[in-house]
């Protein structure tokens, strides 16, 4: 409704303003085709959900959206690499599952405000890069990218995470040391070439879910 028929974009279907300035652009759910289109203009976005839409193409630079907190594209056919997203220190939510991205996991250390990172059914590769600074983490995601590969590196310091979902990839080294994250309810290693044993797991008293099979552990 409204789209291009009137020049107050701040009233259009899907987009909230505030000052006068595009601070929301809500489409989910709306069967759009196309490419995504240069949104670096818009510096006061803080939510960017177009998830579950037809959209193709790569995901632009977003680095002057210093202020998004939520960025949801996922269900859509995104291709492509993942673009730097080391600007975007806001960045609560990430959420670009079931796409068709290609290329590494870019560094995500410096968003220490992240709580939810999905990239579920993509086609990434290459390591898991380091996570230690994203204390606030809760759900962590990687699952079905079936290329991700290298150990999973350091966890210890992501106490608040709930989820770990990283299986059927090509996953190496030992079972990580999840002996700090108590507040586990899923913990999802499958269908990795993980290798060594299975650590005492009895502080995890949340834990609901364990998945470990196709893997190499022993013991």
């Amino acid at each position: 409704d409204d789209w291009n028929l009137t020049d107050t974009p701040c009233n259009w279907y899907g987009v909230t303003c505030r000052y006068g300035q595009v601070t929301g652009i809500s489409l989910q759910n709306n069967k759009l085709q196309g490419t995504l289109p240069a949104l670096n203009a818009l510096t006061h976005l803080q939510d960017i959900s177009l998830h579950n839409n037809l959209l193709s193409g790569s995901i632009p630079d977003l680095s002057a959206l210093t202020h998004l907190r939520t960025l949801s594209l996922y269900l859509n056919q995104l291709t492509g690499p993942i673009p730097e997203l080391t600007a975007l220190t806001q960045l609560a939510e990430l959420q670009l599952q079931t796409n068709q991205l290609s290329g590494p996991i870019p560094e995500l250390n410096a968003l220490i405000n992240l709580q939810k990172i999905n990239l579920n059914g993509n086609k990434l590769s290459g390591p898991i890069p380091e996570l230690s600074n994203l204390t606030q983490l809760q759900n962590l995601h990687l699952a079905d990218n079936l290329q991700l590969s290298g150990p999973i590196p350091d966890l210890t310091a992501l106490t608040q995470l709930q989820t770990l979902s990283v299986n059927n990839n090509l996953l190496t080294g030992p079972f990580p040391d999840v002996s700090t994250l108590t507040q586990l309810q899923w913990l999802k290693l499958g269908k990795n070439p993980l290798t060594g044993s299975i650590p005492d797991l009895r502080r995890l008293a949340n834990l609901q879910i364990l998945y470990l099979s196709n893997t190499q552990l022993s013991g």
